[in-house]
């Protein structure tokens, strides 16, 4: 049972990427057809030039030399997207595969509980991230959050991931009894 866990666990891993490559790729059609201005960045604002913004004479001190000032830059991302989100539900998830690849390979329990755990933490933090883009779509005027995603890869990447939770409860408690 450990082993068909750690193949749904793979499964569900390379519906993840089918996923995640056609979501950036649909980004970047979409990204190359919007003006700068649907994008968030001003028009033309690329920053200072060269030597501008430092005050003639700043450096020299007596002497000593002090670095230039630091530019202040405002990081915003568009509605509808979510770094953490996009970031930490991959990384969990492969955490998780790693934790379980330890189990089969050890046959410790403890490494089975801590990937059922980061594999629980995964499945909300994948929820979540499908959640926000959904409301996201529903408060823009257009219906749309950016770029369309086939939902046949989020049904098949959700039906690996309920597969892979089934199958890993049973190999825990089967573990955890024998």
């Amino acid at each position: 049972m450990t082993i068909a866990a750690l193949a749904a666990w793979a499964v569900t891993a390379a519906a993840g990427v089918y996923l995640l490559a056609a979501v950036m790729a649909a980004q970047r059609a979409a990204g190359s057809s919007r003006s700068p201005a649907e994008t968030g960045t001003p028009a033309g604002e690329t920053g200072p030039p060269p030597g501008e913004g430092i005050p003639s004479g700043a450096g020299t001190r007596a002497g000593t030399r002090t670095p230039p000032p630091i530019p202040r830059t405002k990081v915003s991302t568009p509605p509808g997207e979510h770094p953490l989100l996009e970031f930490c539900h991959p990384a969990l998830g492969i955490t998780g595969l790693a934790c379980w690849f330890a189990f089969v390979a050890t046959h410790d329990r403890a490494f089975a509980w801590l990937a059922f755990a980061v594999l629980a933490v995964t499945i909300a933090a994948g929820l979540g991230w499908l959640a926000a883009r959904a409301r996201s779509a529903r408060q823009r005027a257009d219906g749309g959050f950016g770029p369309a995603v086939p939902v046949r890869r989020i049904v098949l990447h959700g039906l690996a991931a309920a597969t892979t939770c089934g199958l890993a409860i049973a190999a825990v408690l089967a573990a955890s009894h024998g």
